[in-house]
């Protein structure tokens, strides 16, 4: 019972399953296809193409450039807030992140890899071999909801699937929502892995131009103003990303990661960097106004805007046992400042949520999807410092309590974590004119509209 509660609190905090949230937007079963995305690779004598689609219904598209250090490769890295789905690294090894069906991974004697594995392989690998040779020597136990799709310089490309792995066997590879190590060639009937399948069997050659196209044919609009929030084409020998933002596949941006790699690192918003699109800037402001409304009637009055520092430190599930879902995998979380306010940091490689301050001693972490919202409350010692806190999954009343093990933070979260959050509803900063180190707050709608249907799928 108590491995299923943890197992369902991971959802909360799982992130490298970036692909995660959204309705369906093409008639497919959501049952079994919880969302849509769709990413394919082609490569032939002059180039190696990765196209992506992210459909779902958060609007706040995040973009990072991490230039290289010690311990990792530089790279570009693209999600919803602080949610990473995507990205390439100076490599030319491209990761995407595909919702799935849920599968049950077994544990086994092999180690576990504390933090999100596809991200890891991002800073670390060079091709998909390498990528294979390090999943295959680690332990990933839990319930799987997600895909990883890897694509590299040679023109390799694989989806990880929990038990098993899809490989690339021809001169392209699509990869949507459904476990393709289980699929009859001849059963399949996702329409944006026939349309992009048939598309690439008939091209000539693999070229942006083609690339784009297939990107736009196979596009989800959502009745509720969601769909396509982001698109990718990466060019694994340029090393160049071009971005598409709300499927509008007539203004895009690119980058030079080379030249990116050359600066300091960034974070900021990609809808700062293209042009206004009055469509999207509506359906944004309506839904970060519904959640700047959410917050305003959650403060309590007279809670502190710069929450006092005993709280800040390291936190772990009491007795140690760690709390599962892949490919996220940890049994702890640290609280970090960032200006006058709080992060709750998932795991080493800094997936980050804001901590509201509720009065006293309880705080929430808010995001879209008000039915997974979660309370933090701070346990105290006798002699009133913070000794622990509890983890309430509001919408189930299921709690996980945690020792406070360190007063220093041991994750901190991405550059440019937070910006000002909106003060009333539909009120938003104007978009900056340049790139600029922003961050939106809370959980990324990918993560938490999947919260409940986890905890019922585990619990017995």
């Amino acid at each position: 019972m108590k491995t299923a509660l943890l197992w369902g609190v991971g959802v909360i905090v799982v992130a490298a399953a970036a692909c995660f949230c959204g309705l369906p937007g093409d008639g497919l079963d959501s049952s079994t296809v919880p969302q849509n995305c769709t990413v394919f690779v082609g490569a032939d004598e002059d180039r190696v193409l990765v196209g992506n689609n992210e459909d779902q219904g958060n609007p706040v598209v995040n973009v990072w450039f991490l230039p290289a250090s010690e311990s990792a490769y530089g790279r570009f890295l693209i999600g919803t807030e602080g949610i990473v789905q995507g990205g390439m690294n100076e490599h030319g090894l491209v990761y995407d992140s595909l919702s799935k069906p849920w599968v049950e991974v077994a544990a086994d004697e092999r180690p576990l890899h504390y933090g999100m594995w596809p991200l890891h392989v991002l800073e670390t690998c060079r091709t998909i071999e390498e990528a294979i040779a390090f999943f295959e020597q680690h332990n990933f136990p839990g319930v799987w909801g997600n895909g990883a799709f890897f694509a590299d310089a040679t023109g390799d490309a694989a989806v990880f699937e929990g038990v098993a792995i899809a490989r690339k066997s021809g001169p392209f590879f699509v990869a949507t929502n459904f476990q393709q190590t289980e699929a009859e060639p001849h059963g399949i009937t996702c329409e944006r892995f026939l349309t992009a399948t048939s598309m690439l069997e008939d091209a000539e050659a693999y070229t942006p131009e083609l690339f784009r196209e297939i990107l736009d044919s196979v596009h989800a609009e959502y009745h509720d103003g969601g769909g396509t929030v982001y698109s990718t084409l990466y060019d694994l020998h340029e090393l160049t990303i071009t971005c598409y933002l709300y499927y509008d596949y007539e203004h895009p941006v690119l980058f030079d990661l080379r030249e990116e790699m050359r600066r300091s690192e960034q974070a900021f918003e990609l809808r700062t960097v293209l042009p206004p699109s009055a469509a999207y800037e509506s359906w944004r402001a309506g839904k970060i106004g519904n959640l700047a409304r959410e917050i305003a009637s959650l403060r309590t009055e007279g809670a502190d805007p710069a929450p006092s520092a005993d709280v800040i430190g390291h936190y772990a599930v009491a007795g140690g046992e760690p709390f599962v879902h892949a490919p996220l995998i940890t049994d702890s979380f640290s609280v970090a400042r960032v200006g006058d306010r709080l992060a709750f940091v998932a795991c080493p490689e800094g997936v980050a949520l804001e901590l509201f301050p509720l009065g006293g001693d309880l705080f929430r972490i808010a995001g879209m999807n008000p039915e997974a919202d979660f309370d933090v409350a701070l346990a105290r010692d006798a002699s009133g410092g913070v000794s622990g806190a509890t983890l309430s999954v509001c919408a189930l009343g299921v709690d996980i309590a945690l020792d406070k093990v360190s007063d220093v933070p041991v994750f901190d979260p991405l550059p440019g974590f937070m910006v000002p959050f909106p003060d009333s509803g539909g009120e938003t900063s104007e978009p900056a004119s340049d790139v600029s180190r922003i961050f939106w707050v809370g959980v990324g709608l990918a993560v938490l509209g999947l919260l409940g249907a986890a905890l019922l799928l585990l619990l017995p």
